[in-house]
């Protein structure tokens, strides 16, 4: 056995949400020690609950997941709703499964293809996947922009939508809104089918190892939400006796708890849903399953990129079964009155089981808050996976082979560590001024404003909106599009994009060397406009007539000296 000794560090984990490193020591031909840090500064967003009214609960829990908003407004409300004993009315609860299936396929889509997936094919990003399956991943894209279109229907927005409220939604959409979106769902039930049929062709590693599966239980039905717990183990308790039976523990090594059920180490997510609750799959998603040649439940965690093409499936088959049946004209909420007490929610986001408990003060503002997401519940699970999986990987391998294993394991959970917002990344190297880029060729320019509705960060609406009178111009107002970018690329090869961009006192046309990420690996929550066009090029997209102006995200100048850029830009192309 060699004596050597071989440390690995991995300062930044890439393709994972949020910032967090491995540290891996091997002695002897054994693993001496290995940590998963988490070294964010914690968010202390429990805290900034204190002393907020309940209604406003939803969406402000909406802010801490821009992947997962969905499942943290239903654990609240759910959580209020159960305290000041709301019954939500059916067709409301109905809509609501069809929203969380919505945000399902959107995250699953994305681990899938932009996390998972580019590791097994010794691909270090999805750009350098679409290279090579460039069908694989436009499915992919278009699963999550489907995805999005069901937050959005009942939401508003697919980033922290803002429709549920406790008792229900704000509105239910109409019927012509809802038959348009299951015509899309038609065509997704076949992209999500094909999706799994991809996945089961990918040659995985075949290795088992026990751990405890852990997940929501909702009566009858494939679980989303529910009112009791189960475990692999035989456990099944109410979700108000969460806290009896499980413990987070603060680690010395990482700034997010670590969650034991009873001391042990347990998993949640896709995979530990199916194990669980795979019989009761509807037969149309338990066949796909029974084609896709894996037996549930398994014991290898690398079936969980499977297990997420599954859910995406069903996610879908669901949301389509629900709308067919929607009744316009029914209540979308009953009102809540303040009142005191305990409320307890618990959902299964798309990375795993989400607990919910908030105490009231009479006058219904917040007296505490507890929240405790999948990642913190599934690390303890990750450290003792990395142990198990690398000692059977081989611990004699070179130490680059071996750090590729441990990052494919770890993304392999689809940790989200935290969130990020949405900007424009840049290097700048000096605020020097840059000549307009070429002209282009006349006829209509979709100008594209790329932002959201906070304050800054809708510059670039702002000057796109300014343009809307031209009869050249096609104005778009993009909310956060992230890769979805690519779709607007490929329907618009001649636009210029519009994003705010910190840090500027004057806009600027940005030269190819300044947009940052577009070739390396990147998050779902980093997808932004480099990105977006580095995808649309290996997916063979023409790009050469896209521009990009970087707007200051400060004050009302910085608008209208972009308009004014723009403007003498638009009117000095090239004649047709």
């Amino acid at each position: 056995m060699s004596r050597e000794t071989v440390r690995i560090r991995v300062p930044a984990l890439a393709r994972v949400e949020g910032e967090g490193a491995l540290e891996l020591d091997i002695e002897a031909g054994r693993i001496r020690d290995l940590k998963l840090r988490i070294y964010e500064p914690p968010r202390l967003f429990e805290k900034l609950l204190e002393g907020r009214e309940f209604h406003e609960v939803p969406d402000l829990v909406a802010r801490i997941c821009g992947i997962c908003p969905v499942a943290y407004q239903m654990s609240g409300a759910r959580a209020l709703e159960s305290l000041l004993a709301v019954a939500v009315p059916p067709e409301a609860a109905a809509m609501r499964r069809v929203m969380y299936c919505g945000e399902w396929i959107q995250s699953h889509a994305l681990h899938i293809h932009l996390l998972a997936a580019p590791d097994f094919f010794g691909c270090d990003s999805v750009v350098a996947l679409a290279g090579r399956e460039p069908e694989a991943v436009r499915r992919g894209l278009a699963l999550q922009a489907l995805g999005n279109r069901l937050i959005t229907l009942f939401g508003g927005r697919s980033v922290h939508p803002v429709g549920v409220k406790v008792g229900g939604f704000h509105r239910l959409p109409g019927a012509a809104e809802v038959t348009a979106v299951l015509g899309e769902l038609d065509t997704g039930l076949a992209q999500a089918e094909a999706l799994v049929h991809w996945c089961a062709a990918i040659d995985l590693p075949d290795r088992s190892q026990d751990f405890l599966s852990v997940a929501t239980d909702e009566p009858e039905v494939y679980p989303i939400m529910g009112e009791r717990i189960r475990a692999g183990d035989g456990l099944d308790i109410g979700i108000g006796e969460f806290e009896a039976y499980f413990e987070e523990r603060q680690v010395p090594h990482s700034t997010a708890l670590h969650c034991r059920l009873q001391g042990r180490p347990y998993l949640v997510g896709p995979l530990a849903r199916l194990n669980l609750f795979h019989e009761r799959l509807p037969e149309p998603v338990r066949g796909l399953m029974r084609a896709a040649g894996v037996a549930f439940p398994s014991n290898n965690m690398f079936h969980s990129m499977l297990a997420r093409a599954l859910e995406v499936f069903y996610a879908v088959w669901e949301a389509r079964r629900l709308l067919r049946d929607y009744r316009e004209g029914a209540p979308a909420a009953v009102e809540a009155a303040a009142g005191a007490g305990t409320g307890f929610g618990c959902t299964e986001a798309p990375r795993g089981l989400l607990w919910h408990r908030y105490e009231l003060h009479p006058d219904g503002t917040v007296a505490r808050a507890r929240i405790v997401p999948p990642t913190s519940q599934n690390q303890a699970r990750m450290e003792e996976d990395l142990h198990r999986a690398l000692e059977a990987f081989g611990l004699e391998r070179p130490p680059a082979e071996i750090r590729r294993h441990a990052e494919t394991v770890i993304r392999n959970y689809d940790p989200c560590i935290s969130c990020a917002t949405h900007f424009l990344r840049l290097t700048l190297r000096g605020d020097r001024d840059h000549a307009p880029p070429p002209r282009v060729a006349g006829g209509p320019v979709a100008v594209m404003g790329i932002g959201s509705p906070a304050p800054g960060d809708d510059a670039g609406w702002r000057v796109a909106e300014a343009l809307a009178g031209r009869e050249d111009v096609r104005v778009l107002c993009l909310d956060r599009p992230g890769l979805g970018l690519v779709d607007h690329i490929e329907a618009f090869p001649r636009a210029v994009l519009v994003d705010a961009a910190p840090g500027l006192r004057r806009p600027r046309w940005l030269a190819p060397g300044e947009l940052e990420g577009g070739g390396g690996p990147l998050s779902s929550h980093a997808g932004g406009v480099a990105e977006a066009l580095a995808l649309a090029r290996a997916l063979g997209l023409a790009v050469e007539g896209i521009r990009v102006l970087a707007v200051p995200a400060d004050g009302d100048s910085g608008v209208d000296l972009a308009v004014a850029e723009l403007t003498r830009w638009l009117d000095r192309r090239a004649p047709a």
